[in-house]
């Protein structure tokens, strides 16, 4: 089945039958935007106006299909191959349908990965590979930034000994080992912050609001409001292993 075949043929028999597309439009309650894309063969007419256009161009389901005049001997003949290339045409455009819906499920896939991958990063529930630590934290040197001091993190607990990404940015040798460390030992400090500031208990979800509102505790003990501004100063290290 050839749709250009077929759209010069639906143009000649309406100009056969003195008919303008805008006239041909009107008759089928369609847009001449529509018979103009049949006619080029860019695409076939809907199966609910193939009948009515056939009706008012005067040609037979079997001719429309054909894209020709049909001689009365010639109608079975015409008819079988007109059933096998639209059973070809439908399977065809099954076939690309299948292919673009295939296409479509990857790319969502894909997608849905790197949005994920990144969620999960924003969370801290992974790292990414390039805020890991992978050198030494010297002020001043390589391509290091601020002027933390890593030996007072590291006089406080091992666990949160510090190094540096390949942006240079202070991290925590071992993020999510630090973490854990900090909700077990500095808990006043964090249940001061969470309890002054009604937060919602420290995760990896909204530990930035705990970082932020650490600095201000002051309605508690001296013990306390210590720990809650160390939990700041740790937030302060630990948001570099996930955000660029």
């Amino acid at each position: 089945m050839e749709q250009i075949k077929i759209g010069n043929f639906i143009a000649k028999c309406r100009k056969d039958k003195k008919l303008t597309q805008e006239q041909l439009a009107e008759k089928l309650h369609i847009s001449v935007n529509a018979v103009s894309k049949w006619e080029r063969g860019l695409n076939l007419p809907d199966y609910s106006n193939i009948q009515p256009l056939c009706d008012i161009l005067g040609i037979s389901l079997n001719e429309f299909f054909a894209g020709e005049h049909i001689k009365e001997n010639e109608i079975k003949q015409q008819s079988e191959k007109n059933i096998l290339d639209v059973l070809n045409f439908v399977h065809r455009n099954n076939k690309k349908y299948k292919i673009s819906v295939i296409i479509i499920i990857i790319l969502i896939s894909i997608l849905l990965c790197i949005i994920g991958k990144y969620i999960l990063v924003k969370c801290g529930y992974i790292i990414d590979d390039n805020l890991k630590y992978s050198q030494i934290y010297i002020i001043g040197e390589n391509n290091n930034k601020g002027s933390v001091d890593i030996n007072k993190f590291g006089r406080i607990n091992i666990d949160f000994d510090i190094g540096a990404n390949k942006y240079g940015d202070a991290v925590f040798k071992n993020p999510n080992k630090a973490f854990k460390t900090l909700k077990k030992e500095y808990s006043k400090g964090i249940k001061l912050i969470q309890r002054e500031f009604n937060l919602l208990p420290l995760t990896n979800f909204n530990y930035k609001s705990y970082k932020i509102y650490g600095w201000q505790a002051t309605n508690g003990t001296e013990e306390e409001v210590e720990q809650a501004r160390f939990v700041s100063a740790f937030m302060d290290i630990y948001e570099n292993s996930f955000n660029m």
